[in-house]
């Protein structure tokens, strides 16, 4: 789905994108990437570091003060998705809102993983 000419990976996200659009210019991101841990070595095998990339990122003055990940319908979290959840929040000390969009009804209800 293309809105404003910015493709947005599901219906949900782009719906989201809508409900935050007048406030984009101020403090909005998508797609921003987090490092929650660092490459390291373990023995004589090298590990790549692992990253978290919420849906929207938002900040007032340069700090971060909302991380929404958006999710569609029913959609479960699989346990890949809540673990890098749960390392962003454990190193940025930063909490997650899980934005669910009704496709029925085109409303979002919000809560804190």
């Amino acid at each position: 789905m293309v809105i404003d000419g910015i493709e947005f990976d599901s219906k949900a996200e782009g719906a989201y994108y809508l409900t935050v659009q007048n406030e984009w210019a101020d403090g909005w991101t998508r797609q921003e990437r987090f490092e929650i841990v660092k490459a390291f070595r373990c023995g004589h095998k090298r590990y790549a570091h692992a990253t978290y990339r919420p849906d929207f990122v938002h900040r007032t003055n340069g700090v971060i003060d909302k991380v929404v990940d958006v999710k569609g319908g029913n959609v479960t979290l699989t346990t890949d998705a809540r673990l890098r959840m749960k390392l962003f929040m454990m190193r940025y000390d930063i909490p997650i809102t899980i934005a669910r969009y009704d496709y029925h009804s085109g409303i979002f209800e919000e809560e804190l993983i």
